[in-house]
């Protein structure tokens, strides 16, 4: 895009004949390959966010929307027509501008939002056209050229673009002097996608106190009215569970090939996880904890270094804007393609503002490559994929270094002015030093310790690589079984990767719980298909897809089969509240009787583990937090503990009465067992992760899922063999429960 003055006549005259022609192209490029398949299907991502608008407007419990297969279960049970939904890394107010939508079918909702998104990548180009001397030809061709992003966006109906949108305008407020506008637009911003919140150190750095402050007040802001719509249990969670894994790129999968990021370059150069990076190019959490930091500050400071704390002329403003977004992008933990939307932004201004031809090509060139290069190379060539799949992320750490570089050009101050033998005083960047020395040392030493903290578990060798995470471990006689999510939905597995068939022949359908005993050859699986769960009860012996189930509950969901094999609990859901029902079995497996309802009906259970013959354990929401109960049959439920951390999935050892159970320590969900009392529990996982779904394969073995180094939730199959003592051993696990805390008795 040469300036017209620099071009022959003749150049001149067929230009804007060839931009059009490009921008054709890439137009029907953009409609054949993501608004038509968009459209006609709904594929991905635009089912989370339609879900929980869902959940929300039609007054569910909303408690566990961060929970994988629950989640999975409400789409089943709505025949949502998409294989996969997760709400983990996402932010509650991101739902909200789906709620409208939420009445409409799922398809015909995503239909409605693809229209909404064209209308604000229309807005959001005519506004780029206002906001610089370029006409909307050339706004529009620049736009296009993110072809892999803006596919995706439509394709898997994101909120990307409606981000971009909001950036536009609040650039074009913050060049009107409308502080109070830019920062809510920018707090709007960061509600959906947190890393617009970042640009409050922007502000902080241009002294311009009241878009600072307004962004960082209208983000508090808009927390509290989630706390009001969603309920203060989901934004505990949020905040305290999500937030800070979101921060260091563990939402999803930190060593991930397919969205490259410097959170991942050093997690696979420099950090070992058995099951996906055993090898690593140098295993040093030393190294990791000290260079991670070091990379991120240093981009951070030159960033800020060349942003003047005046404000300069236009030209150097839209610099400024776009050098910083680029930066939030450079620096982000979750890179997926269509983040990249955003990038039209920064390459639009870049363009307006940089003079010369070669350096606006380059930046263009860095641009398109960041935007649409994805390669991808095996992992276990480590050298080549390292070198090849970032190719994207080394782009748009170019395109940074560009913009930095015309930074230094728009300036009327001499290279290198903000040294002390320029005129800052060496007293001041002495102390400018300092500091940065001092939050590298700080960050170094939280980053060590997080990282040393990731080698806990012993993973156990996956059977099959087709999976991205295994639930629920449950011995069967002599096999492990495992929820396994794959990309058509969850499967049950053995420990060599074969299932069984619950449907007809030919059909596919999501199994999502197990219920076994190490002591009886068969199982149930809860299997969802025509939006209703049942348990298939099945033989241990057989994995073959034509084999008949032994016998079938209807609307029951999350078995839990009891040591002897002769009774069966499991859960019915009225709007997400749960609860627990039970049925006798002979020894063949068959059912003797009708259902009959064990816990109040105000109760919402979410989980429940039969620990011997007439006694049953619960974890049930009470305040939003679970909290483990116990009951004889027939009798009413009371707390276990007065503990004030969340408590579930309990599950007792059959040879020796030991309960381990998942409590909430801080952050993080950890094991804790318990001899008798209960109350005397010993620590069994630790480290900044999450265990879950602990049980008992014999008296010494105790197999879980641990998301140590992996995305949260996103576990794997892990063994462990606690010692734990008990405290009081006269005492039975029955009384020691049942007569502990009586005040916890739940109300009917």
């Amino acid at each position: 895009m040469m300036a017209g003055a620099q071009m022959p006549r003749s150049i001149r005259r067929l230009l804007p004949a060839a931009e059009m022609l490009v921008l054709i192209a890439l137009c029907a490029l953009f409609v054949v390959k993501g608004l038509v398949p968009g459209w006609r299907s709904l594929i991905s991502d635009f089912g989370n966010y339609y879900t929980v608008a869902r959940l929300l407007s039609n007054h569910y419990a909303l408690d566990r929307i961060y929970d994988w297969i629950w989640l999975q279960r409400v789409k089943d049970h709505w025949s949502i027509p998409q294989p996969l939904v997760g709400f983990v890394g996402l932010t509650p107010f991101s739902v909200l501008p789906i709620v409208p939508l939420a009445w409409m079918d799922a398809l015909d909702a995503k239909r409605v939002w693809l229209v909404v998104n064209v209308g604000v990548l229309a807005a959001s180009l005519y506004g780029m056209q206002r906001i610089t001397v370029m006409g909307v030809r050339r706004v529009a061709l620049i736009a296009f050229l993110a072809i892999i992003p803006l596919r995706n966006n439509f394709l898997l109906g994101q909120m990307h673009v409606v981000v971009l949108g909001l950036l536009v305008l609040a650039y074009w407020l913050a060049t009107r002097k409308r502080g109070f506008g830019c920062g809510f637009v920018l707090a709007l911003a960061a509600s959906l996608k947190v890393y617009p919140l970042f640009f409050v150190f922007y502000f902080l750095r241009k002294r311009q106190w009241k878009p600072a402050a307004v962004l960082a007040g209208a983000t508090l802001g808009l927390l509290a009215l989630c706390f009001l719509l969603f309920g203060e249990p989901v934004m505990r969670v949020f905040l305290i569970e999500q937030f800070p894994r979101m921060l260091r790129a563990e939402a999803n999968d930190p060593f991930s090939l397919t969205a490259p990021s410097a959170s991942s370059l050093f997690h696979r150069l420099f950090l070992t996880q058995p099951l996906v990076n055993p090898q690593p190019l140098l295993s040093s959490p030393m190294l990791y904890a000290l260079l991670y930091p070091l990379w991120q500050l240093s981009l951070l400071g030159a960033t800020l270094l060349a942003i003047s704390s005046r404000d300069g002329d236009p030209r150097r403003r839209s610099l400024e804007w776009a050098a910083f977004t680029c930066l939030l992008l450079a620096l982000s933990t979750e890179p997926a393609s269509y983040h990249r939307v955003v990038l039209i932004f920064v390459a639009v201004l870049a363009v307006d503002a940089i003079k010369g031809i070669w350096h606006r090509t380059i930046l263009l060139g860095c641009y398109f490559v960041a935007c649409n290069l994805h390669p991808a190379v095996s992992a276990q060539h480590l050298i080549w994929a390292l070198s090849i799949d970032f190719l994207p992320f080394w782009a748009l750490v170019a395109m940074l270094v560009c913009l930095l570089a015309g930074l230094r050009a728009a300036t009327s101050m001499p290279y290198g002015s903000w040294a002390p033998q320029s005129g800052w005083p060496r007293w001041k960047f002495a102390m400018a030093l300092a500091g940065f020395a001092a939050i590298w040392c700080a960050a170094s030493a939280t980053t060590l310790t997080h990282a040393r903290s990731l080698a806990g578990p012993q993973y156990l060798a996956e059977g099959t690589s087709r999976t991205f995470a295994r639930f629920a471990p449950h011995p069967a006689g002599k096999h492990s079984m495992t929820v396994a999510m794959g990309w058509q939905g969850y499967r049950v597995e053995d420990e060599g990767g074969g299932g069984a068939q619950t449907g007809p022949p030919g059909v596919e359908e999501d199994q999502l719980a197990i219920g076994s005993s190490p002591n009886v050859n068969r199982y149930w699986i809860e299997a969802v298909s025509g939006g209703i769960s049942r348990l298939v009860e099945l033989p241990v012996s057989s994995s073959s897809a034509a084999i008949v189930p032994i016998a079938t509950i209807l609307d029951a969901e999350a078995p839990a089969l009891s040591p002897n094999g002769r009774s069966l609990i499991f859960l019915r859901e009225v709007k997400g509240a749960g609860r627990a029902w039970m049925v006798y079995l002979d020894e063949s497996g068959r059912i003797l009787d009708a259902p009959l309802p064990v816990t109040p009906e105000k109760m919402n259970v979410w989980d429940a583990v039969i620990a011997a013959p007439g006694l049953l354990l619960f974890s049930a929401a009470e305040d939003g937090n679970p909290r483990l109960f116990a009951a004889h049959q027939g009798e009413s439920p009371r707390r276990i503990q007065d503990a004030g951390n969340a408590m579930d999935s309990s599950t007792v050892n059959p040879a020796n009465g030991l309960l381990v159970y998942r409590q909430r320590n801080g952050s993080y969900w950890h094991l804790f067992g318990a001899g008798l009392p209960p109350n005397a529990a010993t620590q069994l996982t630790f480290g900044d992760c999450n265990a879950y779904g602990p049980a008992w394969s014999d008296a010494a073995t105790l197999l879980y899922i641990s998301d140590c180094g992996r995305g949260m939730g996103l576990g794997a199959l892990a063994i462990s063999h606690p010692n734990i003592v008990p405290q009081e051993p006269d005492h039975s696990l029955r009384s020691a429960i049942l007569t502990n805390h009586p005040q916890g008795e739940a109300q009917r």
